[in-house]
């Protein structure tokens, strides 16, 4: 898929709609999908050319082949599913399937989420919770890109993955889904090192409390100073201080 390829986009009515229909989320076809949401899918109208049927097909193809590794249809115990998220996260930057503006729009992941792997969705989380599948950061895929983009270390670094692998699901949380942090990859990722090295020292059975008041300091002194703006060394000491006193 092109870098210009414009995804269909699927509005909270047709979301809505689709999850009313339980059976097609499971067993239907990409068009079957598309043809009960209906006037609820929309392009882009200018800026690149539409994603065409066998775009939209290869997407999804990926997405179960990725999925079966852990155990999809039937079967994945939590640490399976939690190691979905992350192959899924670092797939979805490297083989950049949805890119650009494109993986910036809640739409575009709701289609995603309703159209394209809906089965996966239902295997990721058996509630079918009606958020993971509307666009935002509680949608399957949409959070997975989030983390992704936010804790890359980057293509020519050693170990590029090892914090999308290595964070728990609460710290992703803690971090990647605040906007006052996550929405800065920069900052996410200075926080997500300095949780690693905490965790390297206490433990990782230790972090959640520890996270949460590191995280609660770092998001208030980022509120009187533009963290963002530190130099690395300065920024790296700063943070690691406030998980070392959090850890105490």
């Amino acid at each position: 898929m092109s870098e210009f390829r414009l995804m269909p986009r699927l509005d909270n009515h047709g979301v809505r709609r689709l999850i009313s229909l339980p059976d097609l989320l499971r067993t239907g076809s990409i068009s079957e999908r598309m043809e009960a949401a209906g006037t609820s899918v929309s392009y882009a109208s200018s800026g690149g050319s539409r994603a065409d049927a066998a775009d939209l097909k290869v997407l999804q193809e990926q997405s179960v082949a990725l999925a079966k590794r852990f155990g999809f249809p039937n079967e994945g115990r939590a640490a399976g599913r939690a190691s979905f998220d992350a192959e899924f996260a670092q797939w979805l930057v490297e083989a950049p399937i949805i890119s650009g503006g494109e993986a910036l729009r809640d739409d575009v992941w709701a289609f995603v989420a309703c159209c394209i792997a809906p089965e996966v969705v239902l295997w990721r989380f058996e509630d079918g919770h009606a958020d993971r599948f509307h666009g935002g950061l509680r949608n399957t895929f949409q959070r997975l890109w989030l983390r992704a983009r936010s804790l890359d270390r980057g293509a020519g670094a050693p170990q590029r993955w090892q914090l999308v692998e290595a964070l728990s699901e609460d710290a992703v949380v803690q971090i990647v889904e605040r906007p006052s942090i996550g929405g800065d990859p920069m900052l996410a990722r200075a926080i997500a090192e300095a949780w690693l090295a905490t965790a390297n020292r206490i433990g990782a059975r230790r972090m959640e409390d520890v996270t949460r008041r590191a995280v609660r300091r770092i998001r208030i002194d980022n509120e009187i100073t533009c963290l963002a703006s530190l130099g690395e060394p300065e920024l790296v000491s700063r943070l690691q201080g406030f998980f070392d006193e959090a850890a105490l």
